[in-house]
């Protein structure tokens, strides 16, 4: 019996299934707001979390006009475009270095911005994209030790995280030029 694969497979699943989860994603601060004591978020920051959101699909919305029908780009590019979600909110929410004020935090939008410059810059293909998210991986790793050397913040937890992330989605994408 032939091994089937549980990503969607054609782009009006995956489009589906991208913007479902964003759907189900706005949920939580939603349903938060009204049950949670202490969850004060203001109409800005709904905006923000929604703008984050809809950022997120747009990127992915991208992955899909460009044609890029193999499953493993798809799903690398959800974790490279999911894992810069999650850093942007983590930064914005409490800070990833001390508190969301600390202007350290802001190389790690840096970082990120980075990647974005390099996406372009190979045009989104595969083999570029496995390029760029190992250079991610690399600046990440030494944006963590850098700090961690001279003081400013310890996260090695945070960067092993995303130095994994973009490596495997680096994977993914050679993968996909193959």
């Amino acid at each position: 019996m032939p091994l089937t694969s549980p990503l969607p497979t054609t782009t009006a699943k995956w489009r589906l299934a991208i913007w479902s989860l964003a759907a189900l994603v706005m949920l939580v601060p939603v349903i938060a707001q009204l049950t949670v004591t202490g969850m004060n978020w203001d109409a800005f920051d709904f905006g923000v979390f929604a703008a984050m959101l809809l950022a997120g699909c747009a990127g992915f919305e991208v992955v899909l006009r460009l044609g890029a029908a193999n499953a493993a780009y798809r799903v690398a590019a959800c974790l490279a475009i999911g894992g810069a979600f999650l850093m942007v909110m983590a930064n914005l929410a409490v800070g990833i270095i001390g508190n969301e004020g600390n202007p350290v935090n802001l190389l790690f939008f840096a970082l990120l911005a980075m990647g974005a410059f390099g996406a372009l810059a190979v045009r989104f293909e595969a083999a570029g994209m496995a390029r760029v998210m190992t250079m991610l991986a690399a600046a990440q790793a030494l944006l963590g030790l850098g700090l961690a050397v001279t003081g400013i913040g310890f996260t090695p937890v945070f960067t092993l995280f995303y130095v994994l992330l973009w490596l495997g989605a680096g994977k993914l994408f050679r993968q996909s030029a193959a």
